[in-house]
């Protein structure tokens, strides 16, 4: 028997329990038909909506929601949404456990939630979004869904090898490689955020990247790991000469490192590597993951949020982390980090705090940043 409830301590026993915690995050998705609020949802109130004409004033509504420990959407009739990255990130679990019934019903949503108008399947969040740069209308699509998405259906293809889902990853490509927009210099090149801004994202790029790499790899087009390696040279090319990457280039605004961003260039990188094993890569990808190890962790396994800050503890630093670790096949460290996450994180109906403060914490359920992260971080521990 395990020490306490919810430990995964005992080796004999610890893929059954993790499978447990998974189908209890996965019920109470379900239960919700995969609806729920997202860190960064407060322009989905008409309330607010309405009073946030000026930029400022939409940041200072979306930051206020999401530092909040209280849920005031309700009150301001917010609805839970079905949030596209999220439903991506179920269908990726589905896939990996082979449980195609509830694969194909999250499929439909995705395929009724796609972004129309592209040159190949993209998506969106289903709320609108400020930068300090730019507005976001709803559904507008990102590398960074559109990629998450993706992969799921290459899982899909993996699984069950029915050419529709490596079709649908496919056409997410040319979404990639003609609607967003690029930065091409002789020795690398970077992808936008989204089609309407000209951003220099590490993770964003980058996880285009990966995806081009891994279709590439399966279709055996090979401009496809070209442009991969190109775009991956990006973190080559202005990587910091301790291992890290900022979060962007250009403002300073940009210009911190964190645990799950550090944590996306890393997966990233993994998936370039196993296209294209480039020399340069692979000494990136070692430099910034003995960097990610030894600065974005306590000794006891609690995912940093930035280099220099332990809190807030956010349930995106375990995810990844979690993923990452089981990757490179750390899985005792993985294991840890799951424990914490169990200790801390965790409410018994089955779903996942958002974040931890130094004095408080924020309890309430996201369903793409908590529920599905977890969701997806239990089952590559599992799978792997």
């Amino acid at each position: 028997m395990c020490r306490r409830k919810l430990s995964i301590t005992c080796e004999r026993n610890w893929k059954m329990e993790v499978y447990e915690i998974l189908r209890k995050t996965l019920k109470y998705a379900e239960d919700r038909d995969y609806r729920g609020y997202d860190p960064y949802d407060a322009l989905n109130s008409p309330i607010l909506r309405a009073m946030g004409f000026h930029k400022y004033l939409r940041i200072a509504f979306i930051q206020a929601f999401k530092r909040s420990p209280i849920n005031f959407r309700p009150i301001l009739l917010v609805r839970p949404g079905h949030n596209p990255k999220g439903l991506g990130l179920f269908a990726g679990v589905y896939a990996g456990l082979g449980d195609r019934e509830k694969f194909d019903y999250v499929k439909g949503l995705l395929l009724k939630y796609s972004s129309k108008g592209y040159s190949g399947y993209a998506w969106g969040y289903n709320f609108p979004w400020q930068s300090r740069v730019f507005y976001v209308p709803p559904y507008t699509p990102t590398i960074v869904n559109t990629t998450f998405i993706a992969h799921a259906f290459l899982d899909a293809f993996e699984k069950w090898e029915e050419r529709e889902f490596l079709d649908i990853a496919r056409s997410s490509c040319d979404f990639i490689l003609k609607d967003l927009n690029r930065r091409v210099e002789e020795d690398f090149q970077v992808f936008s955020y989204t089609p309407i801004d000209r951003l220099m994202v590490f993770n964003a790029s980058l996880l285009g990247a990966g995806l081009l790499a891994r279709v590439g790899r399966i279709t055996g087009e090979t401009h496809l790991i070209d442009e991969a390696l190109k775009a991956g040279m990006f973190a080559v090319r202005f990587q910091n000469e301790d291992g890290s990457w900022y979060y962007g280039l250009g403002s300073d605004s940009m210009k911190y490192i964190d645990n799950f961003h550090t944590a996306f260039n890393l997966l990233s990188l993994t998936e370039i590597l196993s296209a294209s094993e480039d020399r340069r890569i692979r000494e990136s990808f070692e430099k910034g993951l003995e960097y990610w190890m030894k600065h974005m962790f306590t000794e006891d396994m609690l995912p940093k949020y930035f280099n220099n800050r332990l809190y807030p503890l956010d349930i995106h630093s375990y995810a990844t982390s979690i993923v990452l670790l089981s990757r490179i096949g750390e899985m005792g460290k993985a294991r840890r980090v799951l424990e914490n996450a169990l200790e801390r994180m965790f409410h018994p109906s089955g779903y996942w705090y958002f974040q931890e403060h130094k004095h408080y914490t924020i309890r309430i359920p996201y369903m793409r940043w908590s529920v599905a992260w977890m969701a997806y971080a239990l089952s590559h521990l599992l799978l792997i």
